[in-house]
């Protein structure tokens, strides 16, 4: 298994989008945050898409249908989205 190299970026400009798409019955998160991307990986696994700059990966979105009810309690359980 390849080691990812995440990138940390401006704390300024960090951000953590989720979103519910209802037509196509899905939950999309979306952060550039270091440790939460690293948290939600050991969580949900591969994401859906990285965005890469050279070697680094400087954010990341997980697709999550809202069927897996399971994975997603899992996320909000394990996972740190709002730093409480």
């Amino acid at each position: 298994m390849e080691k990812k190299i995440y990138k940390e970026i401006n704390k300024t400009e960090t951000e953590t989008t989720i979103n519910v798409l209802y037509k196509e019955k899905t939950l999309s998160v979306y952060t550039n945050k270091v440790n939460l991307q690293k948290q939600l990986y050991r969580v949900l696994g591969e994401p859906t898409q990285e965005y890469i700059k050279g070697k680094s990966i400087i954010a990341s979105r997980w697709d999550i249908s809202l069927d897996e009810k399971s994975k997603i309690s899992q996320m909000m359980l394990k996972a740190n989205i709002f730093e409480l």
